[in-house]
């Protein structure tokens, strides 16, 4: 039980006795006083009675005396007024016939109220005529105690409930700090190292709160040197060190990944550049300028190239540079290319005095399934070619036999717009299932959903025809179709057999205006299968669209639902994202698990996301993991979670049920 509740009942109970209490002495002061004013009432009515009755009494004129007695009776709260003689016998006799009181009974049982009678004698001429007595009316002062007894109930439970308000209030204001101190110790769980501010005014829980503090400040510094520690060791591993660009390793590494892999076939263009004459310019101007030179090529290489999405752009080389750039046609590759090499040229150190660099650029395109060692034989010889050139020139291989790279030539489709808008508008596709297993126990997790569409009576997988919707710009509608289908899926789905569904979701569709909040509101109509979503994005969105994935995550979680960052470590951004993204896992990209058995680098690069991705409470899970080897170790280094054909083969939904 919260302290907050414990104190809140505290004060209830206590104002419960209290109130209890202050009634109970209450009307027993009042019943006493009320029986002691009634028996003096009595008496001295009973006294003056008997002074004034006496000698009509001794005279035999009881007409005077019942007279006498009427007129006290009835103006007075009497019960019974009897009058006797000297033998005792009742002479004069009055008893009222009052209505009964409107107490109830527990009341008038609890209460016993018995006033004393008075009682006097009647002397005449010094001899004793007879006696009086009178008795107070008891039903009356029942009566009376009892709307006294209400009336004080009800003031002192409108004072008790505005009482227990304000207490309330104020209980609430000064565990306010202590409820915060809750949150942000919550927070350091999840690696959220922010303090606390403003500092509350209570002196004991502002010592506690600057504790915290101190210690949060303390943790964040560790936190970040880990990070800090991890992120130098790869980028010697990945990164060149001059330019900042990725390394032969890491270019070569995310090439095969993605042209080996099954569900995610590449199409695009492989591009090679060679800066020629950086000997001589080294020998006239000094490395450290030379070193300028590179870094100035490769920021324009960067800038040029950094709206391709899923680009990478690396030196693989001394004076060599590579990109790969998916979904692009030769044409557009083509323009982007040209102003890079441009902008290069306008360079200063270029054509400097007593130095000739000149640049120059190869460049291949990749239809599907292209074996990727062909690829870059195609790249090297267009460089080879345009070497031959002048500088500046790009030479594109083998031109006429390369039409559109992103379109399949898949007979039965003359028109891939309109087939992609027919798929869309009537939910022509076909969804398929592939299992992701617990490293731990080797359990299922969820399902990954991968989409497919029919050509001519064949499955045609994501990777043919994903690149087309996201040109033609459907692919936010692509997605929403997806995800109204997997809703639908899961509704039809009895409570107790329903299984978590990763869903996959572009980055253009993340940045579409208006997407997440369309999301947000589909997840939170259906809050009974909110838990069985899982959202996937790749990771280049994290730098693309923080702001709205950031809110995106928020809000998925608020409802019950998750989001995984997919293709972990393709961009070599910064781990520092994980500590503001509340994230339910994070995938590791293929290209540091396809030859992780024999690659120690991409070995130590695992074990540390494991260490990080724990540490806040993040799942690790890998993909495309196509080996026992793989398996066995992926479970060695203590990952959560992975999938690959190895461990299940994408099934439809009835198949993988």
């Amino acid at each position: 039980m919260s302290l907050h509740r414990q104190l809140v009942l505290l004060i209830t109970g206590l104002l419960l006795v209290l109130l209890a209490g202050i009634c109970l002495l209450s009307v027993h002061n009042s019943r006493d006083y009320l029986q002691q004013q009634m028996h003096v009432h009595a008496q001295d009515t009973a006294t003056s009675l008997g002074l004034s009755a006496s000698k009509p009494l001794a005279e035999g004129d009881l007409a005077l005396v019942q007279t006498m007695v009427d007129a006290i009776f009835d103006r007075g709260d009497f019960q019974d007024i009897t009058i006797r003689n000297r033998a005792g016998e009742v002479v004069i006799r009055r008893n009222a016939n009052t209505p009964p009181h409107r107490a109830p009974g527990w009341f008038v049982s609890w209460l016993h109220i018995s006033p004393e009678p008075g009682i006097s004698e009647m002397s005449y001429a010094w001899r004793v005529e007879g006696t009086v007595r009178i008795q107070s009316d008891r039903n009356r002062a029942i009566q009376i105690l009892w709307d006294g007894t209400r009336q004080t109930f009800t003031l002192f439970l409108a004072v008790g409930v505005v009482s227990w308000i304000v207490v309330l209030l104020i209980v609430r204001a000064i565990l306010r700090p202590l409820r915060t101190l809750e949150a942000q110790a919550e927070a350091i769980c999840n690696k959220d190292f922010t303090g606390q501010q403003p500092l509350p005014k209570t002196r004991e829980l502002k010592r506690v709160v600057q504790a915290i503090n101190r210690m949060t400040r303390q943790l964040k510094i560790l936190f970040d040197e880990q990070v800090a520690q991890i992120e130098q060791v790869r980028n010697q591993a990945y990164v060149d060190s001059v330019t900042g660009l990725g390394n032969g390793r890491f270019f070569n590494a995310q090439l095969q990944s993605r042209l080996e892999s099954p569900e995610e076939p590449f199409s695009g263009v492989l591009v090679r550049l060679q800066v020629n004459g950086l000997g001589e310019y080294n020998e006239h101007y000094g490395h450290e300028s030379g070193n300028l030179l590179l870094r100035r090529i490769a920021q324009i290489w960067r800038d040029q190239l950094q709206e391709v999405e899923g680009h990478c752009v690396a030196r693989v080389a001394g004076a060599r540079f590579a990109a790969l750039l998916p979904h692009l046609s030769q044409d557009v590759a083509q323009q982007k290319l040209k102003r890079a090499m441009e902008s290069i040229q306008l360079l200063d150190a270029i054509n400097q005095g007593g130095a000739s660099v000149q640049v120059f650029a190869g460049m291949a395109s990749c239809r599907l399934g292209n074996d990727p060692q062909l690829l870059e034989a195609q790249a090297s010889a267009a460089l080879e070619r345009a070497q031959s050139q002048r500088s500046g020139h790009l030479e594109i291989y083998d031109e006429s036999a390369h039409g559109d790279a992103l379109a399949p030539n898949l007979p039965g489709i003359t028109n891939w717009a309109a087939f992609l808008r027919d798929v869309i508008d009537h939910k022509r596709v076909v969804l398929h299932y592939q299992p992701v297993m617990s490293c731990v126990d080797q359990s299922l997790m969820h399902y990954e959903v991968l989409a497919r569409v029919s050509v001519d009576g064949k499955l045609v997988t994501a990777g043919h025809f994903i690149p087309l919707v996201e040109r033609f710009a459907m692919i936010a509608d692509f997605d929403r179709m997806v995800i109204r289908l997997l809703i639908e899926h899961l509704k039809s789905q009895e409570q107790g057999t329903r299984v978590p569904l990763a869903i996959n979701l572009s980055s253009h569709s993340i940045r579409t205006e208006g997407f997440d909040d369309w999301v947000l509101d589909a997840v939170e109509l259906n809050p009974d299968i909110a838990p069985y979503l899982i959202f996937e994005v790749p990771e280049l969105t994290v730098r693309t669209a923080h702001g709205k994935l950031r809110r995106l995550a928020a809000g998925l979680k608020e409802v019950g639902a998750k989001l995984t960052i997919d293709h972990f470590g393709t961009t070599n951004s910064s781990f520092g994202y994980l500590s503001g993204l509340p994230l339910y896992s994070i995938k590791v990209d293929n290209s540091y698990i396809r030859d992780i058995e024999r690659n120690l680098d991409h070995q130590f690069f695992v074990q540390s996301l494991v260490r990080i991705a724990h540490s806040r409470q993040i799942l690790l899970t890998a993909e495309m993991v196509e080996g026992v080897e793989q398996w066995n170790l992926l479970r060695r280094f203590q990952l959560d979670g992975a999938q690959g054909y190895f461990l299940g083969e994408p099934q439809a939904a009835r198949a993988a049920a």
